[in-house]
């Protein structure tokens, strides 16, 4: 079984799927977990925040350790500690220990984050990775999509128990496969040598400052929290916190980058890699994509469950968003069939204007159906407002911006993957993934606060034309009028349904002129006719950097 390359690749992808669910399952759990173990909204919070940022250290280091360790040995140590925090995580009696287990969680995660791809990269020749990158792939892009549906699905028919426990039979067939397929560890393939101390303490602290930085952006201010406002206000950009932070980071992993590149002759993180134009140009493309899609994939789910009227239950959000999974993965089999026949810069070209079809169409079809002298005339004579974009109305752009991510994610992975191997092929994926990490991190907190503020504008705003259409002091919307609670609920919904639509729609048109940025950047990509890289190891790259490909 260790020589079939199909079964590996399989097998290292079972192994992230609960890892990359667990990012985006609990979110719908929050409530339910805040309501049984007694916690506010700021404790609660810490459920994601500890996971992401021990899952995103860990990310850093984890080819790091393989090299010093051996990939399988560090793929089931990561898979034993993740399922271990799971049933932790199921049994926690109190939301202190829970965020405790949430944390080990993460470091098992972290683990095989980076040693997916290496695993099964390895086990193809060179002009066959886009293959490996397909199988390796889809968990990563499925779960943002249906992560927050799973996770839906389960609190309600069972209870938030059962998004820990899920992963304990997937966990433990992992384990056992890994143990019987996955390929032995070379003494060739572990490196001998001194611990750098030093390059794993400055990236683990540049990284988990610049995350936790931008995840206050979107976390909410418990001191903002009042009756009146009871879901408070997000910290935001202007709080001082983000940018100490943030800026705290880029200066530890500024000093990294001096001590990598001068001092250290085994460092944690690989920057030479950079001196490659592929591995640059494709890591370009790869944060530009997940900056404007990531916090998408999540929106997306948000306007069907919390936006649009009437609102969709998890198990019917979830069916909605069965063309953008179906999209997914033919866009995988396409970028799969054309990476090798036409080259990494068409793919990614049709894959960024896939993208931009689908935005655009996706801002013709979400957008406000009604202004604020409708929403009164409305509720006023009971006359219906066209409703705002159905499932059914989106199936086609899902289906199609599905394809088009997909097909320059998976293109640009191989790309900037393919000419390695061994060691440098483990530290290098490390150093994709903690890249992605970061632009991911940047994306949601920037389309998270266009959202809230649009929200919020459009709102005020049509509450202005409530008031205007009303009559000003006529006491028309009188809110303490008993009388008119009926009325009011009414108004208020149409009020949060039209204003979210319209910021949705704002979200869209961001990714579409962001869609543009990718079509650019794909042109410097290489074309069919390239010549193909001689697969480097860390011996080749650990004095110079490497020669770049040619175009």
């Amino acid at each position: 079984m260790r020589n079939n390359r199909y079964l590996i690749a399989l097998v290292a992808a079972l192994g992230l799927i609960p890892v990359v669910l667990d990012t985006t399952i609990i979110t719908v759990a929050l409530t339910a977990i805040r309501n049984e173990l007694h916690t506010d909204i700021n404790t609660a919070q810490w459920i994601i925040t500890g996971f992401f940022l021990a899952n995103a250290a860990i990310v850093t280091v984890g080819g790091y350790l393989a090299s010093l360790f051996g990939r399988k040995r560090i793929f089931i140590t990561g898979l034993t500690i993740f399922t271990l925090g799971s049933l932790l995580c199921a049994i926690a009696p109190s939301i202190g220990w829970l965020i405790a287990f949430r944390v080990l969680q993460g470091v098992g995660g972290g683990m095989l984050l980076p040693l997916g791809a290496a695993l099964a990269f390895d086990q193809f020749p060179q002009d066959q990775r886009a293959k490996a990158s397909a199988v390796i792939g889809i968990p990563i892009l499925l779960a943002p999509v249906f992560g927050p549906i799973l996770g839906g699905y389960l609190t309600d028919t069972f209870d938030w128990h059962s998004i820990f426990t899920i992963n304990l039979p997937v966990g433990a067939i992992a384990i056992l496969l890994a143990l019987l397929v996955l390929p032995r560890d070379k003494a060739e393939d572990i490196r001998t040598g001194r611990f750098d101390y030093v390059g794993l303490a400055l990236t683990t602290l540049g990284i988990v400052a610049i995350l936790y930085g931008l995840k206050l952006v979107t976390t909410t201010n418990p001191d903002t929290v009042t009756a009146a406002n009871p879901a408070g206000d997000l910290y935001g950009w202007g709080y001082w916190q983000v940018w100490a932070l943030v800026g705290g980071g880029i200066v530890a992993l500024a000093i990294f980058a001096f001590y990598a590149l001068r001092i250290s002759r085994n460092p944690a993180l690989d920057l030479r890699q950079f001196a490659r134009r592929d591995f640059l140009v494709s890591n370009l493309v790869s944060w530009v994509g997940v900056l404007i899609t990531f916090g998408l994939l999540v929106l997306v789910p948000l306007y069907f469950e919390a936006v649009r009227l009437p609102k969709l239950s998890a198990l019917d959000t979830g069916l909605a968003m069965v063309p953008l999974g179906a999209g997914t993965l033919l866009g995988t089999i396409i970028a799969t069939a054309l990476y090798r026949a036409l080259g990494p810069r068409v793919v990614v070209f049709l894959g960024s204007v896939c993208a931009i079809v689908s935005a655009w169409l996706l801002t013709q079809i979400i957008h406000a159906t009604a202004n604020g002298r409708q929403i009164l005339a409305s509720v006023q004579t009971h006359a219906p407002i066209p409703a705002t974009a159905s499932p059914d109305d989106v199936r086609w752009p899902l289906l199609i911006l599905g394809i088009g991510i997909t097909m320059f994610a998976i293109s640009v992975q191989t790309l900037a993957l393919e000419a390695l191997k061994g060691e440098a092929l483990a530290k290098a994926s490390s150093l994709v993934m903690s890249t992605k990490f970061i632009f991911s991190s940047i994306g949601v907190a920037i389309l998270t606060t266009v959202l809230v503020d649009r929200t919020r504008s459009q709102a005020t705003d049509l509450i202005g034309q409530l008031r205007a259409a009303a009559g000003q002091g006529a006491g028309a919307l009188d809110p303490t009028n008993p009388a008119l609670a009926p009325v009011i609920r009414a108004i208020q919904a149409q009020v949060g349904t039209q204003a979210g639509t319209a910021a949705i729609q704002s979200i869209f048109w961001l990714v579409f002129f962001g869609s543009f940025i990718i079509l650019g950047i794909s042109l410097l990509l290489p074309g069919r006719n390239r010549a193909m890289a001689a697969p480097e190891t860390a011996e080749a790259t650990k004095d110079e950097p490497a020669v770049p490909t040619t175009v």
